[in-house]
């Protein structure tokens, strides 16, 4: 009924902790400011582009769009991703609104740091993006079959590089991005584990999750279309994933229809 189960090593969970212990190194030393500060300006030496693109892993909208062709070969792992991403979008929304920070730009003159577009004052902790990106790396790195998971090491790297971005961008501090990642990590670890009770059944291209998904890429193409995702220089970005979400359409719904028949 249920697809071989992937297992996950004990000290796993316990990863974590250890972006938790940086939070509280962070807040006990009273260095947070000081260390947005020196990361801010030693990443603004590097193009603004590079760090809006990497904070686009991290947006909701771009990231349904670039996992979206895993519908196509990898499954599970992209049901994985999708489970986490609704548990950290509930751990995010309770977390801004316990916490309820000012972001780096609502305390730091602005003069005095780089910020890319626009200045976000409100709703600092957690940093979603690297709550998401690390939350659809843990999820599918933790889904494959850890023959391999070796290539899905560099997920990880791309959810660092999306919370590094996160202060290179001046939207928030080094705490925030520490228990994004905490968090997210723990998201993609739910996903994990939950996605190995999906009857086998549900994998097939032709059921159900499958073709709600499609629909739900629908809403994803219609944002990157018709709105700006975080940031005007991500506007051509947007149009190269609304064209990946179209051509994984043209490549599914034949896939579907040969499995109906």
């Amino acid at each position: 009924m249920f697809k071989d189960k992937t297992t996950i090593s004990w000290w796993i969970y316990a990863i974590p902790l250890l972006p938790f212990a940086l939070y509280l190194s962070d807040i006990t030393s009273s260095q947070n400011q000081a260390w947005f500060i020196s990361i801010n300006q030693q990443t603004a030496r590097l193009p603004d582009a590079l760090w809006t693109t990497l904070s686009m892993l991290g947006n909701g909208w771009s990231v349904f769009a670039l996992a979206l062709p895993m519908i196509l070969f990898a499954r599970k792992p992209l049901y994985a991703a999708i489970i986490s991403g609704v548990f950290a979008g509930l751990f995010s929304n309770l977390a801004k609104a316990f916490f309820d920070t000012k972001r780096p730009a609502g305390v730091i003159d602005q003069g005095l740091i780089h910020i890319i577009e626009h200045p976000l004052l409100h709703s600092a902790m957690p940093s979603g993006h690297t709550m998401t990106a690390f939350s659809i790396a843990t999820a599918i790195y933790f889904s494959l079959n850890p023959k391999n998971r070796k290539i899905g090491l560099i997920l990880f790297f791309f959810a660092a590089s999306t919370g590094l971005s996160r202060i290179a961008v001046g939207a928030h501090w080094p705490e925030d991005v520490f228990v994004g990642c905490a968090l997210g990590f723990i998201s993609g670890l739910i996903g994990a584990v939950l996605v190995q009770y999906v009857p086998t059944h549900l994998f097939e291209m032709k059921a159900w999750p499958v073709k709600v998904i499609l629909l739900a890429s629908l809403i994803s193409l219609y944002f990157l279309i018709t709105d700006k995702i975080d940031f005007v220089l991500n506007a051509n970005l947007q149009i190269v994933l609304a064209g990946l979400i179209v051509i994984t359409w043209i490549q599914a719904i034949p896939r579907i229809i040969d499995q109906e028949r």
